[in-house]
């Protein structure tokens, strides 16, 4: 292999990278955006997101998330999507319903 078909792949490769950094910065300026502090719930998973602000609304639903039976599995940062500014916007919390835990 050449050093031209080496330079090719990498190529493809940062491109694929910040095609996925977009998708990321678009899907947390739309969590920034919303004003829900559920951003998604089903059966057996729901995801909660804490954002400045919206700490009041942020633990009613974390008590009614719990009292249905949802426990936190992860949390992590919500960093702004701006590439190369480390400041934390937010908080996502992850929960899994317990019949759903083996």
């Amino acid at each position: 292999m050449g050093l031209k078909s080496k330079v090719k792949e990498t190529g493809s490769s940062v491109k694929e990278q910040m095609g996925y950094k977009k998708k990321e910065s678009q899907f947390s300026k739309k969590i920034v955006k919303s004003k829900d502090v559920v951003l998604m719930k089903t059966d057996s998973i729901a995801i909660l997101v804490r954002k400045k602000g919206f700490e009041e609304e942020f633990f009613k639903e974390f008590d009614n998330i719990t009292k249905e039976g949802y426990q936190m599995m992860h949390s992590e940062e919500l960093t702004d999507p701006v590439p190369m500014i480390n400041v934390t916007i937010g908080y996502l919390y992850y929960f899994q319903h317990k019949k759903c835990i083996t």
